[in-house]
């Protein structure tokens, strides 16, 4: 298992003073012998916020890419840059620290889907954010990421370096690269010793042009060779992505004619809901509790839940009641979950008499759902019973961030896992996003309501402890470590937060500088 230290910087000599110095030397002294390339071919790839949008657009002398905005779909853009025709691919990124298990399925297939849209890329930049650490953990994410294209990607990829520090203007970029530690050493030696560091308080033009010498290098150095794609990689992955497109648009007329269907035939058990009592389940850090904000339309701050929290509102004339409870550690079975956590679960019924009419099972979108989760989430609920899935809702929390175009693809992309827990909850699903008008929450609630009027009682408690389930079914499931022993519980929220906190006060300085990049070009 790897390890895993979230070190803050690399105070230590690095064995060979790395060298983009000597690199750039080399570069130096052969530019001139490596003919410019009337068209340019390049793919960005990268992590999640690492100022790719502002890479792509400096190289390409025009905002063609929204700063800050989700990418879900590979996209190519044509421009005319220093009388060069270059294409531009950009790629959607996978969450900074996650390994290649934990990323979304469909992260994976848009990445290899770049292939399909730049056919015959001269390089890849693999952009990374001097601004942020870069550790063990986030080395190894590159890795597994990068080498979904096959190994050989490393001899057509060049880092590219963002920076943007007014205070630190001039900069050396060598003491820069130096500072960030040792793990950034080894990526760009895997890379062949190509960097490259887009400082903006460079001038851009003379940055890029500077940029497009290096991939002219570097074409010369496979004799005028293109990154050779492996054929049936992209055909298995092409396949499957229409295929996940197909039952995608299946499952969204599915459940639409089924809401239909049901609002016809329930009008005339038309029952008035004055109130509606609902218990949020999910994981630590799941987003249970931005639910609950934007249901009731709060702005208090999310903390992490350690008992059951009732909170109440108004939404459209109905009386709200919302109880949030505990979350467990993802991967965990019941028998690793305390039982402090496991009691305030089972008590949230008992919160809300007569009894709740849903429960939301919050899932966090854009991330990876496997076998060990389903285990997990279905020990976890079945806390309140084995009836509980009548009266469960699935809900994606942050949609902003859900990394497909559509729910049902991110439900398709997944595989058997999320799909059984969708069609366990009968296929009833819903998106919640942080920036709304109000329409999705008042869905969701007619959803709660068409749920309730299919039922005929409310969740009742627990009596026995028959929910924990059989000891087979503990036996099967086996136990997991969730904590690996090199990694305490504050450096494991570490993991999971680091890509959710995402401060953008520095967006604006960048986008300001491009913007001034594309006025003087």
């Amino acid at each position: 298992m790897c390890k895993f230290p979230f070190s803050h910087g690399y105070a230590g000599t690095i064995c060979q003073k790395y060298v983009a110095m000597s690199s750039d030397i080399k570069l130096t002294t052969t530019m001139q012998d490596c003919p410019a390339l009337p068209v340019m071919n390049i793919i960005i790839i990268g992590s999640k916020w690492e100022y790719k949008c502002n890479a792509a657009n400096t190289i390409l002398s025009q905002n063609e890419f929204r700063v800050g905005k989700e990418i879900i779909e590979s996209e190519m853009k044509q421009r005319t840059v220093q009388n060069r025709s270059v294409s531009l691919v950009m790629t959607p990124g996978w969450w900074r620290g996650f390994t290649l298990h934990e990323s979304a399925k469909y992260i994976q297939m848009e990445i290899v889907h770049s292939l399909k849209l730049c056919p015959a890329p001269h390089a890849f930049l693999l952009v990374i954010n001097l601004h942020k650490p870069f550790t063990d953990m986030h080395l190894n994410s590159v890795l597994e990421h990068m080498e979904i294209l096959g190994e050989q990607i490393w001899n057509h990829t060049i880092v590219l370096l963002i920076y943007n520090n007014k205070e630190q203007r001039h900069a050396d970029n060598t003491l820069l690269i130096e500072r960030a530690g040792k793990e950034l050493d080894i990526l760009i030696k895997k890379c062949g010793n190509r960097v490259h560091v887009f400082n903006y308080t460079v001038r851009r033009g003379k940055n890029v042009e500077k940029l497009f010498h290096k991939i002219e290098n570097l074409v010369a150095e496979h004799d005028g060779q293109c990154f050779k794609i492996d054929s049936k990689l992209l055909d298995d992955m092409e396949e499957k992505r229409r295929t996940v497109k197909k039952r995608a648009e299946e499952r969204e007329v599915e459940v639409k004619t089924k809401m239909q269907t049901l609002k016809e035939h329930l009008t005339e058990k038309s029952i008035d809901f004055p109130e509606l009592r609902i218990v949020l389940m999910g994981g630590k850090m799941a987003g249970k509790s931005t639910a609950v904000n934007i249901i009731l339309k709060n702005k208090q701050v999310v903390s992490r839940t350690k008992k059951c929290v009732m909170s109440k509102g108004e939404v459209d004339k109905i009386k709200v009641i919302l109880i949030d409870t505990p979350g467990w550690w993802p991967y965990a079975s019941v028998k690793e979950t305390s039982e402090p956590v496991k009691k305030e679960i089972m008590s949230s019924v008992t919160m809300c008499p007569p009894g709740p009419h849903a429960v939301l099972l919050v899932l966090r979108p854009g991330v990876a759902f496997t076998e060990a989760h389903r285990r997990s989430v279905k020990e976890h609920m079945e806390l309140l019973g084995g009836n509980v899935w009548k009266y469960c809702i699935v809900v994606f929390s942050r949609g902003d961030w859900m990394g497909t175009p559509t729910i049902e693809e991110h439900i398709e992309s997944e595989g058997e896992d999320l799909q059984w827990l969708i069609n366990k909850c009968g296929n009833r699903y819903h998106v919640l996003n942080k920036m709304h008008d109000g329409k999705q929450v008042r869905e969701l609630l007619e959803k709660v309501q068409m749920m309730t009027r299919g039922n005929t009682e409310f969740l009742t408690p627990v009596e026995n402890d028959s929910c924990l389930g059989s000891i087979q079914d503990m036996l099967e499931r086996g136990s997991f470590d969730l904590l690996p022993p090199h990694m305490d519980e504050e450096d494991y929220i570490t993991k999971w937060l680091e890509d959710i906190v995402f401060d953008h006060s520095c967006l604006p300085d960048t986008f300001n500088d491009i913007s001034e990049d594309v006025k003087q070009n």
